[in-house]
């Protein structure tokens, strides 16, 4: 009898190092997918936005700095204060909770369903294309899906232990309040364990008149709501109130919210760079997972859990369906809303891995089968032996097949997701590119204007700290404002011989362009333009009146309607490095249907050779052929940089229109070319 004792408890023993071991093994996983090209991509505007809310004082982010909860940002402080702050390091901590959301997926699916289903959590998590995203990401997502994570063990724990000590409730209020302080929308887990725990609580009081159960979830869920509203309701619900200001509807239309569901369900299954024609194919793996809850039904020991596993779905998807969206409250939708419902998720999933008998229509297929075999081998003892060995072994193959599938389930498309995560020519930002280009160029006299003051957070991680720099407040694009941007920017542009504009984010594709802009094409000429993926970044070199010299006539046809009718040159002579600028005057007979650009090449005299370029709509898009009055001349200054290598000699200036993008240019009428040569100048020592 001991020696049976001791044999079993060994054998216990070992189990649980063996399902220690495979967590731990899923766990490196993720962290190496994870740490794998952690720094390689450059921080993009939310990121930067959350380095330099974590410089702020603690005071500062509880009393509501941003819209946002604060937790995050302490930790990232403190992360910042272990590891310093490079790109590695500030996303170091996003991908400690990864692994650790790792470990937690392994310890839930083995209290649910066994250590089959938690290894299968484990890894569904490890490799999951959606979370190693967010483990490579300096934002609050991975701790908010750590935290809700640990509230949704707590909880299940809890379920199965009605009498559980105290320090489990503290606990569970401890993880409960830290995700309400990451993400607001970790409310949905939130919302389903206090309903689950209520309705056990309540089924206690009506089975055994045992009233600690729901005095234990009064506490706890008041002190949830007391941690968590006396702040919210007292500091932070003036964001709510702002983003419900000037709204037609609170809730979005029927017609976004399943558009935004589909992107969504895509997010979750293939991960955040997933292609919109995988959304039916996204959906129909969302929908098998899903049936991976009829596996936890079917055994009675985690039909709770099913149901529970439903509500953190059901009631997560509801809450971002009904605010998040262009029309909602909250103004955008993003998959990464929907983060938060990726374990619920793989726990359904893993329902698939329950070895019950009474699961699919297979096993029903099987049970009739062993009824006939009933019939037909009789009902002995040695028949019974027979059709014993035949049910465990089919039992056994069912099992095994259906884990299996569920790998599978998971496995190909985190496949699609991971290689799309490992292919680092694509990146959330080029914001270091573009300031790489102005640390590059950038000379004396040269002044950064920074429109759109959301990107300040950027710049000051990448861009140069000696530049002379006018971060423009978004508050001074009111036109009633209109006169205070005017003053700031001739103050700006005093003693300035160069002007960086950077446009950035929306600011990037406004039509028309705003202010800023037009007063630099009217007082320079764009000498560089190129677009930086979430920015476009100019370069102007501001001239001095032209209005004293006149135009050259000409009269040059382009196409049927488009007439160059002068140049002026504001010099001809010229030394490598610098800016040759020509003034061009242009009308038109009739009204234009068709936007062209207009090209400048410098091509060397004596071979031809072509040595620069620079296109550009013209008044660098601020007077668009499209928009010119039949009969009104449009003065177009175009700038083109001679090469610091340019040979010493003579230089040809050619010009000409295109449409684009076909790039087919319009024809000079009576020439049969469709190029023009403006003049030449000479480039010496």
């Amino acid at each position: 009898m001991s020696a049976t004792i001791i044999y079993a408890r060994s054998n216990h023993d070992h189990t649980i190092c063996k399902k220690a071991t495979l967590t731990f093994v899923f766990c490196l996983l993720a962290f190496i997918l994870g740490v794998y090209g952690l720094g390689v991509r450059s921080l993009w505007g939310d990121e930067a936005f959350s380095l330099w809310a974590s410089r702020q004082p603690v005071i500062d982010l509880a009393g509501g700095l941003d819209a946002q909860p604060p937790l995050y940002h302490l930790e990232l402080a403190g992360g910042r204060m272990l590891w310093g702050e490079s790109v590695f390091a500030l996303r170091f901590v996003s991908l400690c909770c990864g692994v650790l959301l790792v470990a937690i997926a392994g310890r839930l699916g083995r209290l649910i369903g066994g250590a089959r289903m938690g290894a299968f959590c484990a890894f569904a998590l490890a490799v999951s294309p959606m979370a190693i995203y967010f483990e490579q990401e300096a934002r609050m997502y991975a701790l908010g899906a750590l935290l809700a994570a640990g509230a949704m063990l707590l909880a299940v724990a809890l379920l199965r232990r009605p009498g559980a000590p105290a320090r489990w409730h503290v606990v569970y209020v401890l993880l409960s309040l830290g995700a309400l302080y990451t993400h607001y929308y970790t409310v949905g887990i939130l919302a389903a364990n206090t309903l689950a725990l209520l309705v056990q609580a309540a089924g206690d009081l009506k089975r055994n008149r045992d009233r600690r159960s729901l005095m234990a979830w009064v506490l706890a869920h008041g002190a949830i709501a007391l941690g968590f509203g006396a702040w919210f309701f007292g500091l932070q619900f003036r964001y709510l109130g702002r983003a419900a200001t000037n709204r037609a509807n609170w809730i979005p239309p029927f017609d976004e919210i399943v558009s935004n569901l589909g992107r969504g369900i895509n997010g979750l299954v293939f991960g955040m760079r997933a292609e919109p024609g995988l959304i039916p194919l996204a959906v129909a793996v969302f929908v098998l997972a899903l049936l991976g809850l009829i596996g936890l039904w079917c055994r009675h020991s985690t039909r709770a859990v099913s149901l529970v596993t439903l509500a953190w779905m059901a009631i997560s998807i509801a809450v971002v369906a009904l605010t998040a969206s262009p029309s909602g409250i909250v103004p955008d939708f993003s998959p990464r809303y929907l983060l938060f419902v990726l374990l619920p998720l793989v726990v359904a999933a893993g329902g698939w891995t329950i070895g019950d008998f009474r699961f699919w229509i297979l096993d029903f297929g099987l049970g009739l089968g062993i009824r006939d075999s009933r019939l037909r081998l009789g009902d002995d003892h040695q028949s019974r032996t027979v059709r014993g060995a035949i049910i465990s072994n089919l039992q056994s193959l069912i099992s095994n097949l259906r884990a299996i599938f569920a790998v599978a389930l998971i496995a190909l498309p985190a496949v699609y997701g991971d290689a799309a995560l490992l292919d680092f020519s694509w990146a959330k930002s080029q914001y270091e590119r573009m300031t790489q280009v102005i640390r590059e160029r950038y000379a004396a006299h040269d002044g950064v204007a920074l429109l759109n003051s959301d990107q300040f957070p950027l710049y000051d991680y990448y861009g140069p700290k000696d530049a002379s720099v006018w971060l423009i407040s978004n508050d001074l694009w009111d036109a009633s404002r209109e006169g205070e941007l005017d003053q700031q920017f001739d103050a700006f542009v005093q003693g300035k011989a160069r002007v960086w504009l950077v446009n950035y984010g929306y600011t990037a594709v406004m039509s028309p362009r705003p202010r800023v802009e037009q007063r630099l094409n009217a007082l320079g000429a764009r000498i560089y333009h190129q677009g930086f993926q979430d920015a476009t970044l100019s370069l102007y070199q501001l001239l001095g009146a032209a209005e004293d010299t006149p135009f050259e006539a000409v009269d040059v046809r382009f196409g049927e309607h488009i007439q160059l009718a002068g140049t002026r040159w504001r010099a001809r002579q010229f030394t490598p490095g610098e800016v040759i600028t020509l003034d061009l005057l242009w009308r038109s007979d009739q009204k234009l249907t068709t936007d062209y650009t207009v090209f400048v090449h410098l091509r060397r005299s004596e071979d031809g050779e072509q040595v620069a370029a620079f296109d550009s709509p013209p008044m660098n898009g601020a007077a668009p052929t499209t928009s010119w009055t039949p009969g009104t001349t449009i003065t177009d200054t175009h700038a083109i940089q001679i090469p610091t290598d340019a040979r010493v000699g003579q230089y040809a200036v050619v010009i000409g229109l295109y449409q684009y993008p076909s790039f087919e240019r319009l024809q000079i009428a009576g020439q049969g070319t469709t190029e023009y040569v403006v003049g030449s100048v000479q480039v010496g020592e």
